[in-house]
């Protein structure tokens, strides 16, 4: 998984001169067609009305030009809101910029995330 994540972060920052700015997160729902859960396949609340099945939360961080530069797979029963400050952290820790704003939305830009941010 990581090695995913390197490869498309380098290939990113390849296409903007090894500058990023500004990045984009949102956060996805996937579910399963199975009937057992897991410790990370959990029912919870999915985008796609699939309550009942169980899923994962998906946190994806891309450029201002759509392309993927890190994600982030979180159990399904995670709050949305609670994942935007682990992927910018883990992103921070392989990509060290001076000043990076994050664009999401309201979900998860709480007051409580806004302040963690800045």
């Amino acid at each position: 998984m990581e090695h995913i994540k390197a490869i498309s972060l380098q290939h990113t920052l390849s296409l903007y001169g090894n500058v990023l700015s500004v990045v984009f997160y949102d956060v996805t729902t996937l579910y399963f067609e199975a009937s057992k859960e897991d410790d990370l396949r959990i029912p919870g609340f999915s985008k796609d009305g699939k309550h009942q099945n169980p899923q994962i939360v998906l946190g994806l961080l891309v450029s201002d030009g759509g392309y993927p530069i890190d994600y982030h797979i979180f159990e399904g029963n995670k709050y949305e809101g609670d994942t935007l400050l682990p992927v910018v952290d883990h992103f921070s820790g392989k990509y060290h910029s001076q000043h990076l704003t994050v664009v999401a939305d309201s979900g998860l830009l709480s007051k409580r995330n806004i302040e963690l941010l800045k």
